[in-house]
């Protein structure tokens, strides 16, 4: 243990220690200054003999008595120079927010430096100079009112602007905050997705704060992470650090683009099934096999084209609910359908693109339609589908286009 300190800057050191928090335990006091527990006993009682008003809570640790006033703390000039370091970083991050608000709070710092802190400090700061951000651009202004919210558990709304351009109102209660080049992301429980997502603040169009209040979540931040990372293999990080022109939905760097897809007819062969139990694994394995089997593009009338669909379609409600599998072509007109075979309209509109690519045997199809199940986007569940076109006749290295239908 380094008992070495001088006592009496130990004392000083833990009475702003215990200033500084709401509450801190023995424990993290003697790790702090590397000293026993015994020894912080014999501190604490110290101070309380001098006067201080420490309030020793059983089984949590030590605080001051609500409402106590000490002079202000003085600064040595490391620390002072450190404080001006910190406001430069700040200054330059992308939320108007949390610059103006460590402004105000530098302001009131630098009034109770030395003479000659405040000197050397004026000084060194026309000597440092902070690369990042240079256009000194404001891109949020919600990072300290969503702070204020996460802390006193306050449920928000938000209308957001995806980087694909499509917008949605949410109900979210948030969570945590953290920023990976410069920008700063939301975790928060999205009621309409009754799931975590993240929201980058630069996207959040308006934020209004209600009246409710909710159950504070039951995890921790590290817990979240850590599921993120056995989900994806990847930290939320690589989704959220690309830039806005390349931003991606998910944590594999896939580009997905917002389209417009025109109406056109489809004959093919299909199943009613559900993802529960994994139903409709087994059931759509067995749709593509009696597919191939039958040769049953050859079969199709009036086929525009070989490239094959796998169309998803008339859902009850959303993905965990009944729908229907078609297998099919695109074909000029429905006038002539087989009898063991039906036809469908599809009537087009807005959708989300993606390409995956790689070895259809290893459940790729399925792999990715599981990641897309996890993804922000606001579904409209009319039609999906998979395009199978001349890219995806290897099996073994095929790239397979996925539409997801999105609200417009």
């Amino acid at each position: 243990m380094a008992e070495n300190k001088p006592r009496l800057t130990r004392l000083s050191a833990i009475l702003t220690q215990l200033q500084s928090r709401k509450i801190i335990t023995a424990k993290q006091l003697a790790e702090r200054h590397q000293v026993s527990i015994r020894t912080i006993y014999r501190d604490i009682r110290t101070l309380e003999q001098s006067g201080i008003p420490i309030i020793t809570e059983e089984g949590r640790g030590y605080s001051i008595m609500e409402g106590y006033k000490l002079p202000p703390v003085m600064f040595t000039e490391d620390e002072a120079i450190a404080l001006i370091i910190a406001e430069q970083l700040i200054l330059k991050n992308k939320d108007q927010s949390l610059a103006e608000s460590y402004e105000r709070a530098i302001t009131k710092i630098k009034s109770i430096l030395k003479h000659n802190q405040k000197t050397n400090t004026e000084f060194l700061t026309s000597r440092l100079q902070i690369r990042n951000n240079p256009k000194e651009e404001k891109t949020s202004r919600y990072l300290i009112q969503l702070q204020s919210n996460i802390t006193h558990f306050q449920v928000i709304e938000i209308d957001y602007l995806s980087v694909e351009k499509y917008a949605s109102q949410r109900k979210v209660e948030p969570f945590a905050l953290y920023t990976t080049k410069d920008n700063w992301i939301l975790i928060a429980f999205c009621r309409k997705r009754a799931d975590y997502r993240a929201f980058r603040l630069d996207r959040i169009q308006s934020l209004r704060v209600t009246n409710e209040q909710f159950t504070p979540h039951g995890i921790t931040l590290e817990q979240y992470l850590e599921n993120c990372r056995k989900q994806w293999e990847n930290t939320p990080d690589i989704q959220l650090s690309q830039a806005p022109n390349t931003f991606a939905l998910n944590q594999k760097n896939k580009v997905m683009q917002r389209v417009k897809v025109k109406p056109f007819n489809l004959i093919g062969i299909a199943i009613r099934t559900t993802n529960e139990n994994g139903q409709a694994e087994k059931e759509i394995a067995g749709l593509w096999n009696t597919f191939l089997a039958e040769n049953t593009v050859e079969q199709i009338p009036n086929k525009i084209d070989p490239t094959i669909y796998s169309l998803y379609t008339d859902y009850e409600d959303d993905h965990t609910k009944p729908y229907t599998a078609i297998l099919g072509c695109k074909v000029s007109t429905l006038d002539n359908i087989p009898q063991h075979m039906i036809g469908k309209s599809f009537e087009g509109g807005d959708y989300i693109k993606t390409s995956v690519k790689g070895d259809l045997m290893q459940g790729l199809i399925l792999k990715e339609w599981s990641r897309i199940f996890t993804l922000d986007m606001d579904r409209n569940f009319e039609a999906d589908f998979e395009v199978f076109g001349e890219k995806a006749q290897n099996p073994s290295n095929a790239e397979v286009d996925f539409y997801v239908g999105v609200k417009n």
